[in-house]
């Protein structure tokens, strides 16, 4: 791992333009404001202030990721590890969360860790903040989107009928595209970006028929970076010219 180029965090900071550092802390003051005052809305059992504020953690997180991804700073694995999966196990321990908790354990720390090795081989030769990304072209993109639905229905259908499993059918079928959508971050396509935007979408219906209001700063903030994520990619992949005619595995 010598050959690694690590990424700056003071750097990445400072390329925030004014819109994305009124935004950020827009969000981090809300999701404050609304620990504080309306704890409630956040997590059912506010007995604890250590889950309270693992869940304050992660709806500030949350979209902080995201932003990373869309600035391509593969640093945002790290922050990940962190900020949401550690939490994530924290939360889930307490509440009896375990498929949530398995998937961060099994799935997410260690793509995480796979996808920062992985990201920092491919650094932009202008920029050695920026991770070079690429896309597939429309219709392959289309193609590929529709497979990974198809492979999320059945997954979601297999994890819902698992023996002992508490989760709904659209918490199973949320689970396996986001899942679908890291395995796509780590390999640096665009499309990654679509398969999230259904994930979000999913949660945020989730959240408000659960009656998790709070929790919708989260899901709305992450769907806002998220559009702003595939224009920034889109952009980078159209003036660096890394469209490719299929998907290459090979990380």
């Amino acid at each position: 791992m010598s050959d690694l180029k690590y990424p700056s965090l003071i750097k990445f900071f400072k390329s925030f333009t004014k819109l994305e550092a009124i935004y950020m802390t827009f969000v981090i003051v809300l999701a404050i404001g609304m620990a504080v005052f309306f704890p409630e809305l956040m997590l059912e059992s506010t007995a604890s202030p250590l889950l309270l504020f693992c869940s304050v953690c992660n709806v500030i997180a949350n979209p902080l990721v995201e932003t990373m991804n869309a600035k391509q700073f593969r640093g945002n694995f790290i922050i990940d590890i962190f900020l949401i999966e550690i939490t994530y196990i924290i939360l889930s321990l307490h509440l009896g969360w375990y498929t949530l908790m398995l998937s961060c354990i099994l799935f997410w720390i260690p793509i995480d860790i796979i996808s920062f090795i992985q990201w920092s081989k491919h650094v932009d030769n202008q920029d050695d903040n920026l991770t070079v990304v690429k896309r597939l072209g429309w219709k392959k993109s289309i193609m590929l989107l529709i497979g990974c639905v198809v492979f999320c229905l059945v997954m979601g259908t297999i994890m819902s009928n698992m023996p002992g499993s508490q989760d709904s059918y659209l918490e199973a079928f949320a689970t396996a595209m986001g899942m679908v959508n890291g395995t796509l971050l780590m390999l640096r396509y665009s499309e990654h970006w679509y398969a999230w935007v259904i994930t979000t979408i999913l949660y945020l219906a989730m959240d408000i028929s659960a009656g998790a209001y709070g929790l919708l700063i989260d899901d709305v903030a992450m769907l806002v970076v998220t559009f702003y994520g595939i224009w920034k990619w889109f952009k980078y992949t159209k003036e660096h010219n890394t469209i490719q005619e299929k998907i290459d595995f090979k990380v």
